[in-house]
């Protein structure tokens, strides 16, 4: 974690029709994902960690310049390749830190079982774990949605569009995060 890598981001709300102009334009010049499927689409699913007073969403929403929040992760529904991620934002700038997990280590996370980080050798893995234990933080809110993502080598350009956004309280489906069927099951 010790060579961080900033980038800028961008986020725009669009409506439908300029998401098919802009797509229709994108396809010319840049490459689709090389994550995506046959329809050029990939799912993401994410669980957030907050505190009890649900300070990083308030800095989200508030702008804060400086904050940071810490994530579980997977795409696809694929629960063989789960990360741990902390994405930072600073001066308008972005950098993302992430390490893999076992399914069964996720699980003890989101079960509260955390003792065992402390252990860890991860640098992440010790940081949330201090987070849980320190700030009181606790996974928060399911967010899933499907993305459409290309790049451009040059200037190391990335374009998504997100859609079919997602999102539920973790607590009405604490078991469900890892479940293929998530949406279903409430």
């Amino acid at each position: 974690m010790n060579d961080v890598k900033y980038r800028h981001e961008y986020k725009y709300y669009i409506n439908i029709g300029d998401y098919y102009i802009l797509r229709s334009r994108l396809k010319h010049i840049m490459e689709l994902d090389k994550h995506a499927g046959e329809d050029g689409q990939y799912s993401i699913r994410s669980i957030y960690f907050d505190d009890l007073k649900d300070s990083a969403l308030f800095e989200k929403i508030s702008g804060v310049n400086h904050r940071r929040k810490y994530r579980i992760r997977f795409y696809n529904k694929d629960t063989s390749s789960i990360r741990l991620e902390k994405k930072i934002k600073d001066k308008g700038l972005t950098a993302k830190f992430k390490t893999l997990i076992t399914k069964e280590q996720c699980l003890k996370i989101l079960h509260g079982d955390i003792e065992w980080m402390s252990f860890s050798k991860d640098k992440l893995l010790n940081e949330l774990y201090i987070k849980m234990k320190s700030e009181l933080y606790r996974p928060k809110t399911i967010v899933d949605y499907v993305r459409e993502a290309y790049t451009y080598p040059i200037g190391n350009v990335r374009v998504t569009f997100d859609n079919s956004i997602f999102t539920l309280g973790y607590q009405s489906v604490f078991c469900r995060f890892l479940s293929k069927r998530c949406r279903n099951c409430y």
